[in-house]
């Protein structure tokens, strides 16, 4: 009996040192580029599983009263910033400022019309611009703006008009000859415009666009981005199901399936990280205060979030609330990819995550103090 007492210790304590290790793994995969070594960024992706994993040791040694505690216990503390990032620690709340305030919305629209039937596009449409019309935003920073049949410099005024912005800036992903198309990024703006431009790599789609707005002879820079998705494809989305629900029929085998999927994976991690790392010296050369936002369709614990909260601030941290916050509303598991973050000249005062049905994505919103 207690030889076999003694065999189970041993194999606990080499588990807990491997979930530890995966734990250190995932840290490191926010400072190592993916372009350098690609397979730390998976572990990145699995950050909350080893944190549960580590908490779950804890909790085990704690009961048993193992010193052993003190190994995961120590190296989940060492990952603070990557805790607060899925939960924002503070002993006090934001208070109201009487300082000028910049209200932002970000919002990917997955092409303005979310998951829904082709009978309902316009509707969901609808639904969109009138969820925006109802923030009063300041500035609002939307993702896969789609849409044809006219001229679009007609359908961008229209839009604008709708959600009560009188300027607008916007780029296609791809250049496009036909004229009465769009499919962009695409920023609106209470205050005009007065600078435009775009970041984008040799043979891939536009990933960022940045407006130069001036408000009160004030002028910032607002970058709006849509860094490299997966690119699953239906199939991908078929065999995933497969393998959380075994119901449901799948022709692809494992091996094969999950070798694409990876692939996948692995282009995304290193592009994003190019993309990041043109984007952090195009912010550090610019001279005015920076507000960045969109879809970065990379988690807290990612190389990519990393980089760019290294000299801005996360406005979720600052005055956000909830645990393992999501963003994503689509069928694989994630928790935020979506991101409003600053420059040290502003100071957020609210956020929010607003759980509305019309994207495979979920709008937020922060209120933005400009210190003197």
């Amino acid at each position: 009996m207690m030889k076999s007492l003694s065999i189970l210790k041993k194999i606990l304590y080499f588990l807990n040192i491997c979930v530890v290790a995966g734990l250190i793994a995932s840290y490191l995969a926010g400072y190592i580029s993916p372009d350098k070594f690609w397979l730390l960024a998976f572990f990145g992706l699995a950050y909350p599983v080893f944190l549960i994993l580590n908490l779950a040791f804890v909790f085990l040694w704690l009961i048993t009263w193992k010193r052993f505690i003190f190994v995961s216990l120590i190296t989940i503390l060492a990952g603070f910033t990557n805790l607060r990032a899925i939960y924002p620690f503070r002993f006090t709340h934001p208070k109201p400022s009487t300082y000028e305030t910049i209200k932002i919305v970000s919002f990917n629209v997955h092409s303005l019309y979310g998951n829904q039937r082709a009978d309902s596009k316009q509707a969901t449409k609808s639904k969109v611009t009138e969820f925006l019309a109802r923030q009063h935003a300041d500035i609002v920073c939307v993702q896969e703006f789609f849409a044809t049949g006219e001229d679009f410099s007609k359908t961008l005024t229209k839009f604008a008009n709708s959600i009560h912005h009188d300027f607008n800036a916007f780029k296609n992903y791809q250049d496009f000859t036909n004229k009465r198309k769009i499919n962009a990024i695409a920023t609106f703006s209470r205050f005009p415009i007065v600078n435009f431009g775009y970041l984008r790599l040799p043979g891939h789609s536009l990933y960022a666009i940045f407006s130069d707005i001036v408000m009160d002879r004030d002028t910032i820079r607002v970058y709006n981005l849509h860094l490299e998705s997966i690119r699953f494809g239906n199939q991908d989305y078929t065999f995933y199901s497969h393998l959380t629900e075994p119901d449901v029929e799948e022709s692809t085998p494992i091996k094969e399936g999950s070798k694409r999927m990876l692939w996948k994976l692995r282009k995304a991690f290193i592009l994003r990280s190019t993309q990041v790392n043109i984007l952090k010296e195009h912010i550090a050369a610019c001279r005015y205060p920076v507000i960045l936002s969109g879809d970065f369709n990379d988690t807290p614990s990612s190389y990519t979030y990393h980089q760019l909260t290294s000299k801005l601030t996360d406005s979720f941290i600052e005055s956000g609330d909830g645990l393992f916050e999501s963003t994503y509303a689509g069928k694989f598991p994630s928790f935020r990819i979506d991101y409003i973050l600053h420059s040290e000249k502003f100071k957020s005062v609210s956020y929010r995550t607003f759980d509305v049905d019309l994207s495979d994505h979920y709008p937020i919103t922060t209120t933005l103090v400009k210190i003197p």
